[in-house]
Order: structure tokens, then sequence, then C-alpha cells
């Protein structure tokens, strides 16, 4: 079984991290009513879930009557909004609660008309509430983002991230050193999904914690020895392997500021390239990520 699905928290109590969305999210479910959700983050973070605990915790035995999921990044046609949100959106719930409830995972991935269209869905239901996630709430139109109550999810810290895993190990009968996953976290920015996965992999392969840790950092140092020689078709090539591999551009560019930080770089070098990658996650808000790593490669030529 897959562990992320395995240890996949499962009650409010168990979200780790996101203390504003937990309290209020009890509070909603004490007072039998809650707005709509606007759940915003890096991956990794724990936001579609926290959005199925909010939902199966408010609808209680009604969950599988009145909740329904869509991820909005697959399903980004108009005639999606039309059809199967706005008829769910219309027909009211044949149980005691007060109204339904609809989980729109990766709304940042949907169009601009589709959402101007749910926009116009979201003010005219009474009968549901929306739980809204997405990566980059600036993708999101402003007047959904404005009918939502909003929340960061923030990258979980790496003693909560050192203390899962620990758990998931003990579990496991994984034996593995606290300091090895203290080094082994801090290269996942906060990512637990992947923390997960990637213990896993070690596990299933007899491979340690400590080469998985010097297999992720190789390659950043591998991309950064290329640019500084100017070798940028090389160190492009590299960008896209992480960029197909799911890397955010955040996750990239925290990777690569360690990197050259530890890396003996001549003054010059280590500011013009931290400059650079400053500028790559500043212009992530506006470029797609194959897009951004070519403009990042060609600061160097």
């Amino acid at each position: 079984m897959n562990w992320t699905e395995k240890y996949r928290p499962q009650r409010l109590e168990d979200i780790r991290g996101q203390r504003k969305f937990v309290d209020d999210a009890k509070y909603w479910i004490e007072r039998n009513d809650m707005p709509n959700v606007l759940i915003y983050g890096m991956g990794g973070t724990g936001k579609t879930t926290a959005g199925l605990i909010l939902a199966k915790q408010f609808l209680g035995e009604n969950f599988d009557t009145d909740f329904k999921e869509i991820n909005a990044s697959q399903d980004r046609k108009l005639d999606t909004i039309r059809e199967t949100i706005s008829t769910f959106a219309n027909l009211k719930s044949t149980s005691d609660v007060p109204f339904k409830v609809m989980l729109l995972d990766e709304l940042d991935g949907m169009t601009k008309d589709s959402q101007r269209a749910l926009k116009r869905t979201m003010e005219r239901s009474t009968n549901v509430r929306f739980i809204i996630t997405c990566n980059d709430e600036h993708m999101v139109e402003y007047p959904i983002r404005s009918r939502c109550a909003n929340y960061l999810f923030t990258p979980l810290n790496v003693n909560d991230m050192k203390d899962m895993l620990k758990a998931i190990c003990l579990q496991e009968y994984v034996n593995v050193e606290d300091d090895e996953l203290v080094k082994f976290c801090e290269t996942l920015n906060g990512d637990m999904r992947r923390a997960i996965n990637e213990l896993q992999a070690s596990a299933f392969s007899n491979t340690s914690l400590s080469e998985k840790t010097k297999e992720f950092m190789n390659n950043y140092n591998e991309i950064i020895k290329h640019l500084i020689l100017k070798e940028t078709s090389e160190a492009h090539d590299l960008l896209l392997k992480e960029v197909f591999l799911g890397r955010s551009v955040k996750e990239i560019s925290n990777n690569l500021h360690q990197c050259v930080l530890d890396m003996e770089l001549n003054r010059q070098d280590m500011f013009k390239s931290l400059a650079h990658i400053g500028e790559m996650e500043w212009r992530s808000r506006n470029m797609t990520p194959k897009i951004l790593v070519s403009w990042f490669a060609s600061q160097f030529m």
C-alpha cells in the first residue's frame, strides 16, 4: 500500500503546522455552519487532505450523499461548470445538514472562463459550500478569492516532518538515525507527500536516506557548476528534469540557493547566482515552470 495514503491524516487534530485553519474548522463544525474556503500553498502541504477532513467531519454520516470532489485542473472545460458543478449546487440536500460540500481541487488549473462561470454559481447557490485548493492564489480570479475564507498552507518545518517520518519508520520497522532524517527533511522544503514517497522508495530499495539526500542535491550542484561555466544547455536539461519530476519552482529555487551557499564560489559568481535564483522565484507567479527555467538558464549565457 502507498504510504502517503496509509498515513494520510484522518482528523483535524492530525493536521500539522496549519493551526489557524484547524481552529477555525473546529469552530465551523461546532456551529454547524461554514463559509466557502480557499486553501492555497505549495504542493505537499496537505491542502487536499485538509479539505477532505473538513468535509467529512462537517457532513458526518451524510458525507457519501452530500459531498462531491472535482479535480479542476483535469476538468477544465466550461461544460464541467455548467453541468457537473451547477447541477450539484442546485440540488438541495436530502439530509439534515444545512448544505452540501464540494471540493474543487487545483482550481488554478481551471480556465478563466470556467472560473467566471464558477463565480456566478457561487453567487446564486445557497445549497452548497465550496472548498477550493490551489498552489498559486493569484491564478484564481479575485471575485472567487473574495468570496472565500483564505488560508495559506505553509511548508511543514523540519521538526514536524522529522517527527512524522520517525513515527512512520517505527510502524514500518525502518531503522534511521535522527540526524539522517533531519538532513533528509531539509532537502524537501516542507513537501511532506514527497518525503513519505521517498522514504518508502528508500525502504523498498534498501537505499539509505543519506544516499537519497546526496542524490537529491547532486543534480542541483551539477546545475550550478554548468551555469558558472556558461554550459547553459546542460544546465537547462537538468532543470527541465526537475520540472518533469514535479518539483515546484519554489523547491528548485530553495535547493539551488542552498547549493550556492554550500559551494566554494567567488563572491561575484555567488551573488550573481543568488540574484538570478531570487528573481526566478519572484517571476514564478507569471510564467510556467518550463518557460521560467529556460529564462533562468539564459541569464548565465
